[in-house]
């Protein structure tokens, strides 16, 4: 009884120094890129995304995704990343985000 009771706390501690460490990878990504338009930064911290970012800024906002591809073709790199959920305002699902000369171009649900 006791050793559950402490297996259920050490991880609600781990979920909490979690978040604080996101909050914290969020405000110091912000703080050091001065030049970010104003909606980007405030969707950084949020641990929110929007189409336009960078993969810095999305790196910033949910952390490292679980899969990295990259094709290269005539029209040139595509970056595509997944995302397990619950993440941002995705409850369900993966998702799947794709970019094309370093921006984020498309969202996938």
């Amino acid at each position: 009884m006791i050793r559950r009771r402490l297996t259920v706390l050490f991880s609600a501690l781990a979920v909490l120094a979690a978040c604080g460490t996101a909050a914290q990878r969020r405000q110091g990504y912000v703080d050091a890129n001065p030049g970010l338009q104003p909606e980007i930064a405030s969707a950084i911290l949020e641990g929110e995304i929007a189409e336009g970012m960078t993969r810095e800024d999305v790196r910033a906002a949910w952390g490292d995704p679980e899969r990295e591809t990259r094709a290269i073709s005539e029209a040139g790199e595509q970056d595509t990343w997944s995302y397990p959920t619950p993440i941002g305002r995705f409850k369900e699902g993966k998702v799947i985000l794709i970019f094309a000369k370093g921006k984020l171009v498309k969202l996938i649900n």
